[in-house]
């Protein structure tokens, strides 16, 4: 199935590569280019993944994730933060506070996929044993 994938960036390899990968995959891929376009393009389309950047224009990248991660309509959206660092990859947890985020290093496209497929499978996981509690409720 088809996911939508909110891509939120303001470097260009990051706005040249990361796109043309995704879309290969099958993934809908919506481009906000500052802090503020992402949070109503959020607000409004409520992706599946969110990809921030951690440099933006306006404001920087973790600012953008504390915002949407207050908002009701978006708290629950998994986002991935892009650090600027080339190094290593960190975990991406989902926390138990419905908040679902995780920060990498800066990777390429082929990495951010793998990485997106990871947080996909997390939230199914997290949905279906919801679910099962619901039903043994």
């Amino acid at each position: 199935m088809k996911k939508q994938i909110l891509l939120v960036a303001h470097e260009s390899d990051v706005l040249e590569s990361f796109p043309v990968t995704l879309a290969r995959a099958g993934h809908k891929v919506v481009l906000a280019h500052g802090g503020l376009q992402a949070i109503e393009q959020a607000r409004n389309m409520s992706p599946d993944v969110i990809v921030l950047d951690a440099t933006l224009p306006d404001m920087d990248g973790s600012t953008v994730m504390e915002i949407l991660h207050r908002l009701p309509s978006t708290t629950n959206i998994p986002t991935l933060l892009l650090k600027p660092r080339p190094h290593r990859l960190m975990p991406l947890p989902l926390q138990a506070d419905g908040i679902r985020a995780g920060f990498i290093q800066q990777l390429d496209s082929v990495e951010l996929l793998r990485q997106i497929g990871e947080v996909l499978a997390s939230c199914r996981q997290v949905e279906l044993e919801a679910a099962m509690a619901e039903e043994m409720a």
